[in-house]
């Protein structure tokens, strides 16, 4: 009897890292299945990073 345990173990949330590497793996098998939504995915992110240099030059040639 005094071998029993009383205590109860509570399962935690998954961690940050963990569920961040599950959302990565979850991108990248619908990428590589999916070709419709891996173009437009491609496509919007070159765009983001034209658009962050565009606005990085703007604002570095009105310091001058």
């Amino acid at each position: 009897m005094a071998t029993a345990e009383t205590t109860q173990t509570t399962k935690t949330p998954p961690a940050r890292r963990k569920l961040r590497r599950a959302g990565k793996k979850k991108l990248m098998t619908k990428i590589r299945t999916d070709k419709e939504f891996a173009k437009t995915f491609f496509e919007a992110k070159s765009k983001r990073s034209t658009d962050k240099k565009a606005a990085f030059r703007k604002k570095k040639s009105r310091k001058k």
